[in-house]
């Protein structure tokens, strides 16, 4: 899974993959500036605009792709919060990167820990 920065392409961590699928959602590939504000190409169906916050991009792991793709998409437009608590309560393997100050802070779901390779 890679750092969602938008300029520079390095990877965030490394996760082990049978017979699963990944699917990544964010806001720092797709995405436009208007008078200096950023506006993501994922939208709230909520509110029918871009979602907005500090959260750069969820990614989900699962044996289905539509179903990882989906929920990736799901968990961003729910937000942080949200978006944790629902792939906790649902047993999600979800890695959440949020965007903070001068770094990226990781929140993962514990079915997502379990995939991670040792000391990535």
């Amino acid at each position: 899974i890679e750092v969602p920065a938008i300029d520079t392409r390095r990877i965030l961590c490394q996760i082990e993959l049978h017979d699963l699928a990944v699917s990544t959602s964010g806001d720092y590939r797709n995405f436009v500036e208007l008078n200096g504000r950023r506006y993501s190409h994922e939208i709230d169906p909520r509110t029918g605009s871009p979602i907005e916050g500090n959260l750069a991009s969820v990614s989900v792991v699962h044996p289905s792709s539509a179903y990882a793709d989906a929920m990736a998409t799901a968990l961003i437009v729910l937000g942080e919060q949200r978006g944790f608590e629902l792939a906790q309560r649902l047993g999600l393997a979800a890695l959440f990167v949020t965007r903070e100050e001068d770094h990226f802070r990781q929140t993962a779901t514990q079915a997502f820990d379990k995939l991670r390779l040792p000391g990535k």
